[in-house]
């Protein structure tokens, strides 16, 4: 996820601000920041729910239970007793059905029935647009271009009837992902006002997804730009406006991006034929060696922990999270294999060691000693690290950070608040797909493709009656799917 927290009153934040392990805290209850980050953008009122309504929010409703069910009821009842709740039955506008062309051209919200109704079937693309018009060609070639990883999904599909949904929520991942990315420098996180900034830690995702499903040169033109805009000392803002290298505001850089756009570019390297690997490394050279760099001192080679900064969760934080330590431990095994270096690769086993040492003998909570699960851990698997923390401990975040609706919050110290949040849900899918758990990932996948707006796009949230809630779609969150998509049609 990023869960995207962003500045959103709609998306209560951690019960309390991170604080160091002797415990100096930032004042109680302040929203996370805002990035596909966990802190959201004020889009829309925030409520207490009354009861489901309709019939439809009566059966997701009855699906959140079932999906409970599966994981064991018991997980999330310990939970809500550790976790005193706030607003469990908390109520966010959905912001938008979808995001699509328009007549004129322009991406917009889709927002209104009539809209929606003007849109082309199975597209994100309004019926009146003009057929010399350049939109639908690059539409066109975008889904022509998946058109062999498609054929794979469906194989899989007839392989196990369990499995009837996936061709179409790929379908829905791969239009969200489009139009949040088409004709950008790099994707946005979604289309509404305070989302429309580029993340690098989303970024990264949405580059090796793009990869994945056909389109190289399109993942190398997202990492292009994100080489461009990386600072000389290797870190990266937490969000930039589009085709610039300027952050929209002054919140703190964030130190996951370093470490995951380098695990990125080792991703789509690896889709890359073997005669054209050495030019794509030539052409990375300044990335390389500018994140390497900064991993390798910020760590002293793997031997401390990274720096302080916020991450997904986008707070202030003053203490060094998991979700710092996974990505940076992503970025320094990435560093090993890019460049063959002894040292980077000593620098891996090193810091891995330390991880286990440090969080992990603690069961993996947020901070070193304390905090509780995270979902974080699963980006340890969803990036190659495995054998870090065990595939028990990657189960059981379906349990120890369950929601109501059916998904996971960020973590066990987030807000009791009922919200299902979907960066989060899908990077846990992509974490057991990656771990070999294909009925665990299926079985998320299921519930994120039950919990689609009536547009069929993502939502960053679903409520704890099973709507879909704040922004749809959400670029992270369609990266992830796509990206469980595709290790489950490689196992097949």
């Amino acid at each position: 996820m990023h869960s995207r927290a962003r500045e959103d009153p709609g998306s209560p934040g951690p019960t309390s601000d991170s604080s160091s392990d002797s415990s100096s805290a930032s004042p109680s209850g302040s929203s996370p920041g805002s990035s596909p980050g966990l802190a959201a953008r004020q889009e829309g009122p925030t409520t207490v729910a009354s009861a489901p309504t309709s019939r439809r929010q009566v059966l997701r409703a009855a699906g959140a239970v079932g999906a409970l069910g599966a994981v064991g009821a018991g997980g999330y009842l310990a939970y809500r007793l550790a976790v005193p709740a706030t607003d469990p039955r908390t109520v966010i506008a959905l912001y938008s059905q979808t995001v699509a062309y328009d007549a004129d051209q322009s991406r917009v919200l889709v927002r209104t029935p009539e809209l929606l109704s003007e849109l082309l079937p199975g597209t994100r693309l309004h019926s009146g647009l003009p057929e010399s018009s350049p939109v639908l060609r690059r539409a066109h070639d975008f889904w022509e271009g998946t058109a062999s990883w498609r054929s794979r999904v469906g194989a899989v599909q007839e392989a196990n009837e369990r499995r009837a949904v996936l061709p179409d929520l790929a379908g829905s991942a791969l239009r969200d992902l489009w139009v949040l990315a088409d004709d950008l420098p790099a994707p946005v996180a979604g289309w509404s006002t305070s989302w429309r900034y580029i993340w690098p830690r989303d970024a990264a995702f949405c580059a090796v997804a793009l990869a994945r499903v056909g389109h190289v040169d399109h993942a190398v033109a997202v990492l292009t730009h994100l080489q461009s805009i990386q600072a000389e000392d290797g870190w990266f803002e937490a969000r930039y406006a589009p085709g610039t290298d300027r952050a929209p505001d002054d919140r703190d850089r964030q130190f996951d991006g370093t470490g995951l756009v380098l695990w990125a570019l080792s991703e789509v390297a690896r889709t890359v034929p073997d005669a054209d690997r050495p030019q794509l490394l030539e052409d990375f050279a300044p990335l390389i060696a500018t994140t390497r760099g900064a991993l390798l001192s910020q760590t002293h080679d793997g031997t401390e922990m990274p720096p302080v900064s916020p991450d997904y969760w986008e707070v202030r934080e003053h203490a060094v999270t998991l979700g710092l330590m996974t990505s940076t431990l992503a970025g320094l095994r990435a560093s090993g294999e890019l460049t063959g270096e002894d040292r980077d690769r000593t620098a891996a086993r090193s810091f891995s060691s330390l991880l286990t040492e440090t969080f992990g003998a603690h069961g993996f909570q947020r901070y070193r000693r304390r905090g509780g699960s995270d979902s974080a851990l699963a980006v340890l698997d969803a990036t190659g690290c495995h054998g870090v923390a065990s595939v028990q401990q990657l189960l059981g975040l379906r349990q120890e950070l369950a929601r109501p609706g059916g998904g996971i919050a960020p973590g066990a110290s987030w807000r009791e608040d009922g919200v299902s949040w979907t960066p989060s849900t899908s990077l846990l899918a992509l974490a057991l797909a990656r771990a070999g758990e294909s009925d665990a990932a299926l079985e998320i996948l299921g519930w994120l493709a039950d919990h689609r707006t009536d547009a069929g796009s993502l939502p960053e949230k679903v409520l704890f009656d099973g709507r879909p809630a704040a922004v749809a779609p959400l670029a992270w969150t369609a990266a992830n799917v796509l990206l469980t998509l595709d290790t489950l049609a490689q196992a097949a």
